[in-house]
């Protein structure tokens, strides 16, 4: 696609500051994201409330520009060249939790989940350790159905609260889609992820603090640490040998990719389902990895891989 005319850029940032909802010009999408991999956006907007979202979109239609919706950015992929679009990015409001009592709790969708689910874990409440393990926003943890040592997300959501076709809406759980590792949002992409209510039970604070601890170790100590990476690439693809769970990085060991590199981009050496940047890698080096994975793994394995991290605009 082609980058946005400067009249657009101008009408649309004329409207913005008119309704007051909060922008960047020429915003670096890279340091939005754990992979520090991306272009510059002609404009990033970051409304504070429902009320703005619904403005914003508003003025995106009446000006046909196309936009994208950006969270925490631990499981994407930036283009390089994201010119052709604006960016939304929640603030204000959505950056908060409420403590509902009870074990109830109403989470805001731009609220970063290590903090936030260590925090509502040590108030006494079991069954959310593991998402203190996994980074990134609590929006794109719903979208994902995030999960890790044998938790998901969704099993303790009661609620979600979301923007679709310029209304928003409330559904239960079983009233959304989803599965491993995905939800419809990952197909519905004009839907925002507002809330999050969930429920969790009492527990004893010693054993959740081990609790913590125990995942925390884990995750430090079975994945590349200090690097720039969007976590694990690829999908582990359910398939079982002599009873045994195969993962995405067996495959992908045994494809000889270990230490793999194109450009900046490298196969983890610690971890073959990681892809890290090593220095100032590109998204169309990381696709190009993407790429020779799927196709080595299918040719040397008989299993073809699917992405786990999302790409955002233009890949490559």
């Amino acid at each position: 696609m082609s980058p946005l005319a400067p009249e657009r850029i101008a009408e649309l940032k004329g409207l913005l500051s008119g309704n007051l909802i909060p922008f960047r010009e020429e915003a670096d999408l890279s340091v939005h994201c754990s992979f520090k991999i991306g272009g510059v956006c002609p404009i990033l907007v970051e409304p504070e409330s429902s009320e703005q979202i619904l403005e914003a979109l508003d003025f995106f239609s009446k000006l046909e520009i196309p936009w994208k919706i950006l969270g925490g950015g631990t499981n994407l992929l930036i283009s390089d060249h994201p010119d052709d679009l604006v960016v939304l990015r929640l603030g204000g409001i959505f950056k908060e939790y409420r403590d509902l009592g009870g074990g109830r709790f109403r989470i805001g969708a731009a609220t970063n989940t290590t903090p936030v689910f260590r925090q509502i874990s040590q108030k006494g409440y079991t069954g959310a350790e593991f998402l203190s393990t996994i980074p990134g926003w609590t929006g794109g943890a719903v979208i994902q159905n995030a999960g890790c040592y044998g938790g998901e997300f969704f099993d303790l959501i009661e609620e979600v609260e979301f923007l679709r076709d310029g209304k928003i809406l409330k559904r239960k759980p079983e009233e959304i889609s989803h599965g491993y590792r995905t939800t419809e949002f990952l197909q519905r992409k004009d839907s925002i992820i507002l809330t999050t209510e969930i429920r969790l039970k009492p527990g004893d604070l010693n054993e959740i603090e081990n609790s913590l601890k125990e995942k925390r170790d884990k995750r430090n100590s079975s994945q590349p640490q200090n690097k720039k990476s969007a976590g694990s690439m690829f999908k582990n693809p359910k398939i079982y040998e002599n009873g045994a769970e195969i993962k995405a990085w067996q495959l992908i060991d045994r494809a000889g990719l270990r230490g793999k590199t194109v450009g900046g981009a490298q196969i983890s050496p610690e971890h073959c389902n990681f892809i890290v940047n090593t220095g100032n890698a590109k998204a169309s080096e990381v696709d190009s990895l993407v790429r020779i994975v799927r196709e080595k793994v299918d040719k040397e394995c008989r299993v073809r891989l699917d992405r786990e991290v999302e790409y955002f605009g233009t890949v490559p």
